[in-house]
């Protein structure tokens, strides 16, 4: 029952289910601490989005008030300086 852990070939295939395992678990600390990192970086990125959509309706609010118009505003009266369609935000 215990032969594997007798002689010297029993020694080395011990040692190296040890390394195995702990490198393992090494690899999988690795890829948790990458996704975590990830999903932090993506709840930080819709964050900024929402907060680029709330800055927009109040430009778009003030212009609004600016140009005395009590009608609505397209994208297209605003120009290319409001337009934020399609925006993705970077560092």
């Amino acid at each position: 029952m215990f032969d594997l852990g007798y002689g010297p070939s029993g020694l080395i295939s011990i040692v190296v289910v040890i390394l195995s395992v702990s490198l393992g678990l090494w690899v999988w600390f690795l890829v948790n601490r990458a996704s975590v990192r990830a999903n932090e970086q993506i709840h930080l990125l819709q964050e900024i989005a929402e907060q680029q959509r709330q800055q927009t309706a109040l430009l778009k609010m003030l212009a609004q008030h600016t140009q005395g118009d009590k009608a609505p505003l397209d994208e297209d009266d605003l120009g290319p300086a409001l337009s934020f369609k399609g925006f993705v935000p970077e560092r």
